[in-house]
């Protein structure tokens, strides 16, 4: 897959992650769980930002940008729509999604998105590709953690 494809379906993904997380955020009741999707959606918002201006960059024949805004996300050392349609969302989740339904999506979901953005790292030829798709990894891989926190710490082990 060339790069500037990635790019575009990465930009898909992550608008798909802001609807996700939004729809997901109108289903809660708990404030916590509330707040945390629609963090979670905010950061989607970002990502599709930074992606868009890379892509503009790229387009314009000004090489790869550098994207200050990743400055602080780890780069990680280490292909399909991720985020379904939301009427396909909902009719995967039940009619009305606790939050561990939503919290058990969202982490399979965050899984193959940073998969993608992993696996376009390692089949980049370029180092400022190699190093954006390794940032988003990384954004992917803080975004599993905080799901991965509060669904231990309301449904983990044991039970």
């Amino acid at each position: 897959m060339e790069l500037m494809d990635v790019l575009v379906q990465a930009m898909k993904l992550e608008s798909d992650g802001r609807k996700f997380y939004e729809t997901i955020a109108g289903h809660m009741t708990d404030p916590e769980a509330v707040m945390m999707f629609k963090r979670l959606a905010a950061d989607e918002v970002d990502h599709f930002n930074y992606i868009e201006r890379q892509y503009q960059a790229l387009e314009a024949g000004k090489g790869w940008a550098t994207i200050p805004e990743m400055a602080t996300v780890e780069v990680i050392d280490a292909v399909s729509v991720v985020f379904p349609p939301e009427k396909e969302v909902l009719a995967e989740l039940p009619a009305q999604p606790t939050e561990e339904d939503a919290l058990l999506f969202a982490l399979g979901v965050e899984d193959k998105s940073f998969k993608l953005y992993y696996n376009s790292a390692h089949t980049a030829k370029d180092p400022e590709a190699q190093k954006l798709f390794k940032q988003l990894a990384g954004a992917e891989q803080i975004h599993f953690n905080v799901l991965m926190q509060r669904y231990d710490s309301r449904y983990g082990y044991p039970r």
